[in-house]
């Protein structure tokens, strides 16, 4: 925000009276931060470390590289023991089988269990998008209300400055009575409006507190001002290269088909399940009170030939499920092109309308709010203009934060549609219990 001192130093020429010099009043303006700064990015990571959807999402990609891990191997042998009690004494029998699962098993045991891995790690993707997205916001409400807060006391400030001018030209005579009283009540209002902009201040820190996982009255500090989180200078790609951009990274349609693969894989395991396999065997026969016999090696084969509907019931009911989730990821693909153009447009009306702020709204309120003090001070003008030209500034000032506000909330939900994630807000979680799982 270009700073109201600069601006009427240079647009506002100095009164020559005197008495207009010593009664000046310095226009409300943002205070001024200092001391260390908490960034957005800053709230981010803390999200990242705190979270427990995120780290829920990533003990889920943990899960399921272990069922990766299990479905590629082959299925474990069997050892049967079969006793049995014969007019000839009593024997048994002890089998050892190995299947091999040539008929393809294996293969779709793996793959489903691949595009489970690959539903859960778009899953940690959306949900890690999602909490950025609510950070983002959330931190924003909180600078657009301390900038408020600087704001509203700054007009409490001049409105009790205001007051004691007018109380001291009543005294001396050259101002009415009820003048006096109408600045008292303009300062009682500013104070209300500070106690308002107090109540707003905490309750934003109560939600950005809570999103990033700390205690809900733990003390946040300063943040970023909002002009800072408008991107000034950054251009945007166009929106057929946003579109482009959103479909090939959005994590939404990576879910979707991940889930169809999986019931293209179910299917696919169905009917390797009707196929016949081989099983080479290991027997050992004999009884208690003879030497072991009948030992030896064969090979068995598996004839699933008999079907009474419950294997064709199962691979009909994947293929539906697979032709449904195709459906899905279309509208899926559809849903995030809305999403892009949606934010494209309010990210480029956000812009129009700060821009015109800082343009020409700003000056001419800043005129007008700095003549009407000086003709005051000087006598020259009405008590109802001063007020009218202060409450304008503040409504307008009010109207450039919720510009800004929307600007900022605007790109951040351009970068949700787009699917974008700053690269060093990429190690989550997620990426370190994958590295100890491997």
């Amino acid at each position: 925000m270009i700073s109201p001192i600069l601006m009427f130093a240079v647009c506002v020429p100095i009164c020559p009276v005197a008495r207009a010099q010593e009664a000046m009043v310095p226009p409300p303006r943002t205070a001024p931060v200092t001391g260390r700064v908490f960034t957005v990015d800053a709230a981010v990571r803390e999200v990242i470390r705190n979270n427990p959807r995120l780290s829920a999402a990533s003990l889920d990609v943990v899960a399921a590289r272990s069922g990766v891990r299990a479905a590629r191997p082959l299925v474990n042998p069997s050892f049967v023991v079969t006793p049995a009690f014969t007019s000839g004494g009593a024997d048994e029998a002890v089998l050892f089988q190995q299947p091999l699962e040539l008929n393809g098993t294996r293969t779709a045991r793996a793959g489903i269990a691949g595009a489970q891995l690959r539903l859960r790690e778009a899953e940690v993707a959306v949900t890690l998008r999602s909490l950025v997205f609510e950070t983002r916001l959330a931190y924003y409400e909180l600078a657009r209300a301390q900038e408020t807060l600087a704001l509203t006391r700054d007009v409490l400030t001049n409105a009790e400055e205001f007051d004691r001018i007018a109380r001291r030209q009543v005294e001396v005579g050259t101002r009415p009575g009820i003048e006096l009283a109408q600045t008292g009540l303009e300062a009682s209002r500013a104070k209300q409006l500070v106690t308002l902009a107090e109540s707003q201040v905490a309750t934003a820190s109560v939600a950005l507190n809570t999103v990033m996982g700390r205690d809900a009255d733990e003390t946040i500090g300063a943040v970023a001002p909002l002009l800072s989180a408008t991107i000034e200078g950054i251009d945007i790609p166009s929106r057929d290269e946003l579109i482009r951009q959103a479909l090939a990274a959005r994590s939404e349609i990576t879910a979707e088909e991940a889930v169809g693969d999986r019931f293209r894989q179910e299917a696919r395991l169905v009917r390797a399940e009707g196929r016949p396999d081989l099983a080479p065997q290991f027997r050992v026969g004999g009884g208690f009170s003879t030497a072991a016999n009948n030992a030896g090696f064969g090979v068995a084969v598996t004839l699933p030939l008999l079907d009474y509907g419950s294997r064709r019931g199962r691979i009909r009911q994947a293929e539906e499920s697979a032709r449904a989730q195709t459906d899905r990821a279309t509208s899926a693909r559809r849903q995030v092109r809305q999403e892009v153009e949606q934010a494209f447009v309010r990210l480029r009306a956000a812009e129009t309308v700060s821009a015109n702020y800082r343009g020409e709204i700003l000056e001419r309120t800043e005129r007008l709010l700095q003549a009407s003090r000086t003709g005051f001070a000087a006598g020259a003008t009405s008590l109802l203009t001063v007020l009218e030209a202060q409450r304008t500034y503040r409504t307008v000032q009010t109207d450039y934060l919720n510009a800004l506000l929307a600007q900022a909330q605007a790109r951040a939900a351009l970068d949700r549609a787009v699917g974008t994630v700053p690269a060093d807000l990429t190690n989550t979680p997620a990426t370190t219990n994958e590295r100890t799982a491997q």
